[in-house]
């Protein structure tokens, strides 16, 4: 039968460490008939090939002996058949796909399938589906790296039928869902919805970069708020262009304008910003952003349950955010009637800005001016919010 299979029996077993009869229990038969298989003696029965392949997560082509790049230019040669196939060969497809699940590695070759499947021309029926969720299951369900998995991801995602759409993404992280998705429909030629998860990951993407405890953080200088204060500006400076808005003196973070999309990572840079100012004893300057962050935070407490936060960049136009206050938190989900597994949400609570004002140490910057009746009546405004 095969000059390689009694020989890589044994080698895999003690590999393992295993004597015969351990190795006969483990998988239901008798310690003789595993020791006439590794003497070449007898071989296993057919159904018996994959039982032993799948104890010792191998191949069956590798408990033959066939050659790895033998099966690569076999694999190669399918992929190749299957891209070429016409419109109505559907069911030469199937075939192509079960032969590859039978006999191929579906960790090493699963991504590639979902290539080739995308470029192959034959008809997506239910069943060519199917056969290829039977071979996904296989895949997820293996002890596959995460990037291996995100990766296959993108490609399968775009075949899948909707119904399982929002099954199949929860094996990966927010933002990779948002690619995904993005991805699937794009390709599929559903610009709607393709739009609105560009729209999405921009906003994350945007959100990400303002936030200062995981971008531009630069631990050797905490206490330099001269690079504080340029780092903030810099942030403000973008993000006032991304909104295509210009600052005035008086409202240095709103713009005079009411709150929009990204009114939590403007009133914290206003924090911020007053806070470096203060510390660099340009007090006049640091009112001015601290007074129009409060009046951002006014805004932003007496907006009903409800009400729709829209956005002024010209890169997200139809993004928005909604107010929930269901739970007694003031929550700012995202608006579309998409599914849960891409809802998201941000909190808003006035009293965590207070604390800002009054409690962390971090904010030591706004000692200078902590003491002034200005940022008492500026703070006790706040307060009166919760």
């Amino acid at each position: 039968m095969n000059e390689y299979l009694g020989k890589n029996i044994r080698a895999l077993r003690k590999s393992k460490n295993l004597t015969q009869e351990q190795f006969a229990e483990a998988i239901g038969v008798s310690f003789k008939s595993v020791s006439r298989w590794e003497n070449g003696d007898t071989y296993p029965d057919i159904e018996m090939i994959p039982i032993i392949a799948k104890y010792y997560s191998v191949t069956t082509d590798y408990l033959f002996g066939i050659p790895e790049e033998k099966k690569k230019e076999e694999f190669k040669a399918m992929t190749e058949e299957l891209m070429a196939l016409g419109e109505d060969d559907t069911e030469r497809a199937i075939e192509i796909m079960r032969t590859v699940r039978a006999e191929f590695d579906v960790k090493e070759t699963f991504a590639d399938l979902c290539i080739s499947l995308l470029r192959c021309p034959a008809k997506k029926t239910k069943a060519l589906t199917d056969e290829l969720r039977c071979a996904a299951n296989a895949f997820f369900g293996s002890d596959v790296n995460v990037s291996d998995k995100n990766y296959a991801l993108s490609f399968y995602a775009r075949l899948e039928e909707e119904q399982y759409i929002p099954a199949l993404i929860e094996v990966c992280d927010y933002d990779t869902r948002l690619s995904v998705l993005y991805e699937r429909y794009l390709c599929r030629g559903e610009l709607d919805k393709a739009e609105s998860y560009r729209q999405r990951k921009i906003f994350k993407d945007m959100e990400l970069l303002f936030d200062e405890f995981t971008s531009w953080k630069d631990s050797r200088k905490p206490s330099d708020m001269e690079f504080n204060l340029w780092k903030n500006n810099t942030y403000l400076d973008f993000l006032h262009g991304f909104t295509d808005e210009k600052p005035t003196e008086d409202h240095p973070i709103s713009c005079g304008l009411k709150p929009d999309v990204f009114v939590i990572n403007r009133m914290l840079l206003g924090m911020r910003r007053s806070c470096y100012l203060s510390a660099l004893g340009k007090s006049e300057d640091a009112y001015k952003a601290l007074e129009d962050t409060v009046s951002l935070i006014e805004q932003m407490s007496n907006l009903p349950d409800g009400a729709v936060i829209e956005s002024r960049s010209p890169a997200i136009p139809d993004f928005k955010l909604k107010i929930d206050t269901a739970e007694g938190y003031r929550r700012l989900y995202y608006m579309e009637n998409l599914d849960m597994s891409i809802r998201e949400a941000r909190m808003f609570r006035a009293e965590a800005f207070l604390h800002l004002m009054t409690g962390e140490h971090q904010w030591a910057g706004f000692d200078p001016i902590r003491n002034d009746e200005r940022f008492k009546a500026l703070a006790e405004r706040v307060r009166k919010l919760i």
